[in-house]
């Protein structure tokens, strides 16, 4: 809550004023910035918390989500890959540096990334839903709908996930499983655009072309930005 992290900066503000070379205090601080998307204020404290302590595999981790949040792909590639030089146990370092290569569109490394964060901890059914993204985006759509079925078998409340699986279908051609998918999406989160849009596809493919219009409709109400 912002009261907490307002509270929590005031808290590690004084703690750096009685030390400042206290690397966990900059870290703490950068955290609470994070929450509050001040991301500038975050990336500082986090740079200042290495400069004290080079080896602190937390501080690379976090400025990197920092960057991420900013879109700076690059810089979220070299923070988790100095992260992961420390302490390459951490699967969420794994997960941050790939959701960069996702974003960069190099799917290889994102994979291989998603990957070794699965077998390191093979409990985080988002993983799966993003290695699913980065299969799709090579155009590999059965492993898709495989990680993305695996994704919803560990929260089948995970609305994305439908929605992202009946993307894939749609794009395998299977255009009823995309339909129903969607439509499950729908039901769980009914202010989800990316399902309206996701369904309208594979309604227009069918050539529901009245189902179409009215789910591409609401996605536009509901905020959806079609991209060229």
């Amino acid at each position: 809550m912002p009261g907490e992290d307002a509270k929590a900066i005031s808290e590690y503000t004084l703690a750096i004023m009685v030390n400042q070379k206290d690397a966990d205090a900059y870290t703490g601080r950068g955290f609470a910035y994070a929450h509050l998307e001040d991301y500038d204020k975050a990336i500082a404290d986090f740079t200042r918390a290495i400069e004290l302590n080079p080896k602190l595999a937390l501080a690379f981790i976090s400025r990197g989500s920092a960057h991420y949040q900013k879109g700076d792909y690059d810089r979220v590639i070299t923070d988790c890959t100095r992260a992961i030089e420390l302490d390459p146990k951490l699967a969420l370092t794994y997960i941050s540096r790939g959701s960069a290569h996702y974003q960069k569109k190099d799917y290889d490394k994102a994979i291989a990334d998603f990957t070794r964060a699965i077998e390191l901890d093979p409990e985080v059914a988002a993983v799966y839903n993003n290695r699913g993204l980065a299969y799709a985006g090579k155009g590999d759509f059965d492993k898709a709908v495989s990680d993305y079925t695996m994704a919803i078998s560990m929260n089948p409340g995970d609305a994305q996930a439908y929605s992202d699986r009946g993307h894939a279908y749609c794009l395998k051609g299977d255009y009823d499983n995309a339909i129903a998918d969607c439509t499950r999406a729908i039901e769980i989160d009914p202010k989800l655009s990316v399902a309206y849009r996701n369904r309208g596809n594979a309604q227009n493919k069918k050539g529901d072309y009245d189902k179409a219009d009215a789910d591409f409709r609401k996605a536009k109400e509901l905020g959806y930005k079609w991209t060229p």
